[in-house]
């Protein structure tokens, strides 16, 4: 009997060491970061994670750069250069971000390669926007990220225009010279409201020409839309949130893969988004909600629409000086919010890395919804890489992101959105020439 009982106790420690000697060859995850056709390693921090790196992609001409990036060591972006194929290939955007994820500058190219606008920042906060067309030159000015005037210089000199924003008073005021002498001096709202007039190509917001620009009656349309976590290629949230300018001229714009980046002059919330998350390695994670109460639309008379197609034939180029090339029609109120999940410094191997999207979707899960906490192993998984999730709307505390570490900072910061009252999510505008 006892024989049997040693045999037995044999038999299990026989077991026990197969069963670790099978653990022990089962092949382990590769989570190496290693280049490959299409991504070249470049250099690496002592953790193993990216320090600098190049991604491409394939057209006519072969493998051509599609982003190059430096990351800090503890994941954040430190500078960034992101290429567009369309219509030609061309750097279109780059940055300069702080370890704490701060922006410090960032500038944004034409087609053609030269500079379209550029941002200085201070304190993770804007201090001098620089638009540039044809036409000119307009820069904008900023005191703790809040605008406080927008001037601009012709390119021939031959007129300027100047705004002054006062949020005391909650006005604005707009002065227009040309041959250096002043042809409109002129006080408004604060906020932009139906007939303001607003040059497209510098992004200026001028005067208004209409006598009177009694809106229509509002009306209630209670739109909603939410969707849960889903992967997008890049982080552009274009697909989310309202642009807060929407011109005429967009109807025919049909942005490519890469983010609508004309919506990032007029739109500090889009430019916060997309020059925190340039580039993507594996996709991003985008959540988000949007809520649309209702519009006021604007339609002059025809009487004044006739007086003021007369005075624009007399003298074009002043009335654009003064009035811009288009003008509000439509402002739409709501709200809206949305979340990102990022993933860095991923492992080149594909199953690791599919592995670790599986996981990040399940953690965005757990932040959004409370439920199904990740494991203790599926967490050290996830800590292999860099993942973040981050809640941005227009609130003014909201639009660099807030990170959400349980689903208890993403209740607070939906509570917060709740409420907020309903402001201005779009302005909508049409054409002088359509008068």
């Amino acid at each position: 009997m006892q024989r049997k009982h040693c045999l037995s106790l044999l038999l299990a420690v026989t077991f026990l060491l197969s069963s670790c000697q099978k653990e022990d060859s089962a092949p382990q995850t590769d989570y190496s970061i290693e280049s490959d056709s299409n991504f070249e390693l470049i250099s690496q921090h002592s953790n193993g994670w990216i320090k600098k790196a190049r991604h491409y992609s394939y057209d006519l001409q072969g493998n051509v750069p599609k982003d190059e990036f430096e990351y800090f060591e503890n994941g954040y972006v430190k500078s960034a250069k992101v290429y567009s194929r369309f219509p030609n290939q061309h750097l279109y955007m780059e940055v300069s971000r702080s370890e704490d994820n701060k922006p410090l500058w960032s500038k944004y190219y034409t087609p053609e390669g030269e500079l379209w606008f550029e941002t200085e920042y201070v304190n993770g906060l804007p201090s001098v926007k620089k638009v540039y067309s044809g036409k000119g030159t307009a820069v904008h000015t900023y005191t703790d990220g809040e605008l406080v005037s927008i001037g601009f210089t012709a390119t021939d000199n031959s007129g300027t225009s100047t705004t002054v924003y006062d949020r005391s008073s909650g006005k604005k005021t707009i002065t227009v010279t040309q041959n250096g002498e002043t042809v409109l001096e002129e006080e408004y709202s604060f906020l932009e409201k139906h007939g303001d007039g607003i040059q497209t190509s510098n992004q200026i917001p001028l005067a208004n020409p209409f006598n009177t620009t009694e809106e229509g009656a509002y009306r209630k349309v209670e739109e909603s839309f939410s969707h849960s976590p889903v992967w997008e290629n890049d982080t552009d949230p274009i697909k989310i949130i309202h642009p807060y300018r929407h011109y005429f001229e967009y109807n025919y714009y049909h942005p490519q893969p890469e983010f609508a980046t004309k919506f990032a002059v007029n739109s500090e919330l889009y430019q916060s988004v997309i020059e925190q998350y340039p580039v993507t390695e594996d996709g991003a994670l985008i959540a988000g909600t949007w809520y649309h109460q209702g519009f006021e639309s604007f339609l002059p008379s025809l009487e004044e629409s006739d007086s003021l197609q007369n005075v624009k034939e007399q003298d074009p180029d002043l009335f654009e000086l003064k009035y811009g090339n288009e003008y509000v029609e439509k402002v739409r109120y709501g709200k809206h919010f949305f979340v990102i999940g990022a993933l860095r410094n991923m492992p080149t191997n594909e199953n690791a890395a599919d592995e670790l999207k599986k996981i990040a979707e399940r953690r965005m899960n757990e932040l959004l919804t409370g439920n199904s906490p990740l494991s203790r192993e599926e967490r050290e998984i996830l800590e292999k890489v860099w993942f973040e999730a981050k809640f941005f709307s227009m609130l003014n505390e909201h639009r660099n992101g807030v990170v959400i570490n349980s689903y208890a900072d993403y209740e607070s910061a939906v509570q917060e959105v709740n409420n907020a009252e309903v402001s201005i999510i779009q302005l909508e505008y049409v054409p002088f020439r359509n008068l």
